[in-house]
């Protein structure tokens, strides 16, 4: 027990043996200039440092960089088109109706550059980065198909010549109630 007692005091005492305060001494040495030591010295008089002075930094406004913005060209495409179906073109009992284009240069998916897909006037397939498009059964009857290229805010960029497709479906009449 006394052992532990005295082994706690210890551990109490040695932080407050190494806060001794150091002072500040200042004296002149034999050629007469003034000396300052942390150690008394012969004819040294204690000395208290006047206040640090402290000055706030100037704020000086950031300059604003002009970064000039490289001025990007969106892809010129020089041919776009349908391929499939032609102009005219009959179609009899499709279950699945798909549209090929051609362009050229390749799409710039990278701008966000898609494919859309109208029938009559109305989008059929948005956002699309495919130059097949599926439109599944369409109804009977004249239709006017084209395909868009449009930016990202949707604006659109190189439109293809309309084609006008025929869709004709085979109906098999039903036999009446006997």
């Amino acid at each position: 027990m006394k052992h532990t007692l005295l082994i706690n005091l210890l551990i109490i005492a040695v932080p407050f043996g190494f806060n001794v305060h150091a002072g500040l001494y200042k004296g002149l040495d034999e050629a007469g200039n003034v000396i300052y030591s942390d150690k008394p010295f012969d004819d040294a008089q204690a000395f208290t440092p006047p206040p640090l002075s402290v000055i706030d930094a100037v704020k000086v406004p950031a300059k604003e960089e002009v970064v000039e913005e490289e001025e990007v060209t969106e892809t010129k495409y020089s041919k776009f088109s349908i391929l499939a179906p032609t102009n005219q073109q009959v179609i009899w009992n499709a279950p699945d109706l798909t549209v090929s284009t051609k362009l050229e240069p390749a799409l710039a998916t990278a701008e966000g550059h898609t494919v859309w897909l109208l029938m009559d006037g109305k989008p059929l397939v948005k956002n699309s980065q495919s130059l097949s498009l599926q439109i599944g059964r369409a109804d009977r009857g004249e239709h006017q198909i084209q395909a868009q290229i449009r930016n990202k805010q949707g604006k659109i960029i190189k439109s293809s010549a309309s084609v006008t497709v025929h869709i004709k479906n085979t109906v098999v009449p039903r036999p009446g109630p006997r």
